[in-house]
């Protein structure tokens, strides 16, 4: 017959070594998991901070004195003022004073002006006087101002007069404003080279027509011609 402790050893100790045994294992497994979590952790939590930090920098865009300054005047974006050379000519010129048949900037009249600006904004002459600019077979012209894109010519004619002649010209730059070389003070109290607003009044009685050159920065829109 077992006495107690032969019982003991052949019963109740292999059960305990199995209890043990599967205890530690399963510690074993605990540990193991938590390292492998924490791996995981600290692969996956690197590359998403890289991500937030990139996606939360964005790229402001630059703008040039000139463009913020004429923006301003004009009322518009300044990125919509893409052409440097037009508004650096522009602001150099501005507050010249008028003179009939003057050239430069001690003293320049309207057509002349015009010419100085195409040569330098599109390297393009222009013919000399406002009537021959008007004339040219190079010249399309057409009535309709919604059709105005910067850079296009506008004709107008004496202030209060029937007579349609070609007096005065300007050149077109952004929401309704142009500049001109003008022997009238105007609408703007000023006599010389300045930028007007073309849906005043003063300019509306005047206004003949828009004109525009062959110039590589146009795509011709359907427009009502005058000729």
């Amino acid at each position: 017959m077992l006495n107690e402790y032969s019982l003991f050893i052949f019963v109740v100790k292999p059960f305990l070594m199995k209890k043990i045994l599967s205890l530690t294992i399963l510690l074993l497994l605990i540990i193991n998991l938590c390292s492998c979590k924490g791996s995981i952790n600290a692969v996956e939590e690197t590359p998403l901070a890289k991500v937030a930090d990139t996606s939360l920098v964005e790229k402001e865009p630059v703008f040039k004195p000139i463009q913020i300054k004429y923006a301003n005047i004009l009322d518009v974006e300044p990125s919509e003022l893409k052409n440097i050379k037009l508004y650096t000519f522009v602001d150099k010129w501005l507050g010249s004073p008028y003179l009939m048949g003057g050239e430069d900037m001690n003293g320049i009249d309207c057509s002349s002006f015009a010419q100085h600006l195409y040569v330098n904004a599109y390297n393009y002459l222009v013919e000399r006087t406002s009537v021959r600019q008007y004339e040219a077979e190079s010249t399309s012209r057409f009535s309709g101002q919604e059709y105005l894109e910067e850079g296009d010519l506008l004709f107008f004619k004496r202030p209060n007069s029937a007579d349609q002649t070609i007096t005065h010209v300007g050149i077109y730059l952004k929401n309704n404003k142009f500049i001109s070389a003008s022997g009238y003070s105007g609408p703007e109290n000023i006599r010389g080279v300045k930028i007007s607003d073309l849906s005043d009044d003063w300019w509306q009685e005047r206004f003949i027509c828009g004109g525009r050159k062959p110039l590589p920065i146009y795509v011709e829109p359907e427009i009502d011609s005058l000729k």
